[in-house]
């Protein structure tokens, strides 16, 4: 199993090397990760219930259309292995992805532990005391998605690229 070497999946994607017991166990992790992540007490990310509502609501959105969207170039590819990709997929992009928020969120802690109090509190009065967090988590959940869809498509690019030097009369 692949932690965070996503060109080494990719190229194993290609070639067609991850196997159903590899597959199993991305859902495995998945699956773990995600009940750990659902036992955490519950925590109020967002002091209003409108941004509550409004999260919910674009995450969804971003769930449906980023799938819908890496579903449809899989089927621009050879059309295969779907799950097998999304799963191995997904979850090196994400894991890559939360390391990356996490430096961005300690290095933002960082800034604002040197940043003189008032100065804090007038910068946090003008956005909105929501209004970071909500647009840094929905930024996140796109990009997800933009970088999933970048594998596909090199997943794609790199099966079709194999299929031709495999048959050498064809160009």
């Amino acid at each position: 199993m692949i932690w965070l070497n996503l060109k080494k999946l990719e190229r194993l994607l290609i070639q067609n090397k991850i196997t159903e017991s590899i597959s199993y166990q991305y859902l495995l992790v998945f699956l773990v990760m995600l009940t750990l992540a659902s036992s955490f007490p519950e925590t109020d990310d967002f002091s209003h219930y409108g941004w509550e509502v409004a999260y919910i609501i674009l995450e969804l959105l971003i769930t449906i259309v980023g799938t819908y969207l890496v579903f449809q170039e899989n089927e621009k590819g050879d059309n295969r292995d779907f799950l097998k990709r999304y799963f191995s997929l997904s979850f090196v992009n994400g894991l890559r992805l939360v390391l990356f928020a996490v430096l961005i969120r300690l290095v933002f802690k960082i800034i604002m532990f040197v940043i003189p109090l008032d100065l804090w509190y007038t910068i946090n009065d003008f956005f909105g005391e929501d209004s970071g967090e909500f647009l840094f988590d929905i930024i996140l959940s796109i990009v997800f998605y933009v970088l999933l869809m970048a594998s596909f498509k090199r997943v794609n690019t790199g099966r079709n690229e194999q299929e031709v030097s495999v048959q050498p009369g064809l160009k």
